[in-house]
């Protein structure tokens, strides 16, 4: 996919990712009905290890323990922080600073209706509470075989993530979060 460059970032040290999708001429005459104008300059300089404050905000998105694989990534990765969410993550996980986890680790982030069905299944039972379903599935079920039964992965946060979080809060804290 060709990479979309604007004139107004020439001088950033890294280029915000645009979306082949956006509609640039619109963008430009009437950024008021976008959610942000432009990416601050601010935002593309990388604070540590080729991250940039963009890459820091997906890490705490992580830690907040709601992130999956059926996540939509929120317009600001791209409009205020300048970032592609996808390579985002890959970057982050690649760096070891998340991890995607196991079936059995995302059974928790799996629907009633889903946990029914897998036992219905394997004629087990059906009944009780989520909680009581989840140690039936992980006393009963392989994880081979869990990870036929669904596609969604819950992603953690690492030791190394969290320090990294730790590190550079400050960022966090200009994003806005309710703490």
């Amino acid at each position: 996919m060709k990479k979309v460059t604007h004139k107004l970032y020439k001088d950033y040290p890294n280029q915000p990712y645009i979306s082949p999708d956006r509609d640039l001429v619109k963008w430009e005459e009437y950024p008021e009905t976008f959610p942000y104008s432009k990416v601050e300059i601010k935002q593309m300089e990388t604070v540590e290890d080729d991250l940039l404050p963009g890459d820091i905000i997906m890490l705490w998105r992580i830690s907040l323990n709601t992130f999956t694989n059926e996540t939509e990534f929120p317009n600001y990765f791209e409009y205020k922080y300048g970032i592609n969410g996808d390579e985002s993550l890959q970057k982050i996980f690649d760096k070891g600073y998340a991890r995607v986890c196991s079936a059995s680790e995302s059974l928790e982030s799996v629907s009633m209706v889903v946990l029914k069905r897998i036992f219905k299944h394997r004629k087990l039972s059906t009944t009780g509470k989520k909680q009581d379903l989840i140690q039936r599935a992980l006393g009963n079920i392989p994880e081979e075989e869990l990870v036929k039964e669904f596609n969604l992965r819950i992603y953690r946060i690492t030791h190394e993530g969290n320090a990294l979080l730790d590190k550079h809060f400050d960022i966090v804290k200009k994003h806005g979060p309710k703490m």
